[in-house]
């Protein structure tokens, strides 16, 4: 993967790789969004929303390392893509933004050609992941014109490697799926066809159990260096619950102990997992805000 970024970089006043660092902070941001239907909202303020969208990145830009912008799969929505998005948070504040690009949503030439559009516009990271389903009753198409992940990692690997860039490369990994060999192998896979980091879910949800499960998972796997465990905050016990159900998540017994005990005490934990990542040395953490920018403050600072 060695070797300079491409050459006429328009960024040239930005770093134009992930610098080697030994805690990578990554948080995870939404895309301006909109609802599909002209009835709901009637005229788009793409302006405004575009530069809450930038705001609420600059509010977080201290406590993150790469700023994630997520793909959004409900059906009811429209979204600037997460490559523009990601290149908007670039221009505009000078940090390293990566889009989600999801293999679903596109053909092989399409992605492929994704992947090359973000290097040249001089992207840093990108995330390359699977995409769920889209429901049967949103009539949309997955694609997905490859056999697995793995796969369109190679292939975005190989044109990283054609262009000579040293951009980074996340995808995602069932940390719970790491119990199985199965598990594992599809784990390997994904970082030996060229994924730098893997970003886990479903989240580490208290510092003693989840977090000691997790970390004997990454152990055992022999992936301790190359995982990212996540913090996802939760409001209160009924979030806990349809968060499950719209996941398909099997969060653990005493989170929902915790929830019973309010906001704050769903916030302490989360704060604790935060800080027993970086107690322990693992090489970073993947933040998800769920749209609300000040809680990388709240979790990270």
């Amino acid at each position: 993967m060695g070797g300079p970024a491409p050459p006429n970089n328009r960024f040239s006043s930005c770093a134009n790789a992930s610098p080697a660092m030994a805690f990578l902070r990554v948080v995870e941001v939404f895309p301006p969004m909109f609802p599909w239907h002209p009835k709901k909202e009637g005229r788009i303020n793409l302006e405004e929303k575009t530069e809450r969208f930038v705001e609420e990145a600059r509010s977080i830009r201290e406590f993150a390392d790469n700023i994630l912008v997520a793909d959004v799969k409900d059906p009811t929505l429209l979204k600037v893509s997460t490559l523009e998005a990601a290149l908007l948070l670039r221009e505009r504040l000078c940090v390293d933004a990566a889009p989600v690009v999801v293999v679903r949503d596109m053909n092989r030439q399409h992605f492929l050609s994704s992947v090359l559009a973000g290097i040249s516009l001089g992207l840093a990271s990108m995330m390359i992941a699977w995409g769920d389903d889209h429901p049967t009753s949103a009539k949309l198409t997955n694609v997905r014109d490859f056999p697995n992940l793995a796969a369109a990692i190679r292939q975005a690997s190989a044109v990283r490697k054609r262009v000579r860039a040293s951009t980074l490369f996340l995808a995602p990994v069932d940390v719970e799926m790491l119990a199985t060999p199965e598990g594992v192998t599809l784990a390997k896979g994904r970082l030996g066809a060229g994924a730098d980091y893997l970003l886990a879910q479903p989240p580490t949800t208290d510092a003693e159990s989840a977090f000691e499960r997790h970390l004997s998972l990454l152990k055992g796997a022999g992936l301790r260096d190359k995982v990212l465990l996540n913090v996802f905050p939760f409001w209160d016990e009924e979030d806990v619950r349809t968060t499950e159900r719209n996941f398909g998540w099997q969060l653990p017994r005493n989170l929902h102990g915790t929830a019973e005990r309010g906001g704050a005490a769903l916030f302490d934990a989360e704060r604790e997992v935060a800080m027993r990542i970086r107690e322990e040395g693992l090489p970073g953490i993947y933040l998800s805000t769920r749209g609300v920018s000040s809680i990388a403050e709240r979790l990270l600072s």
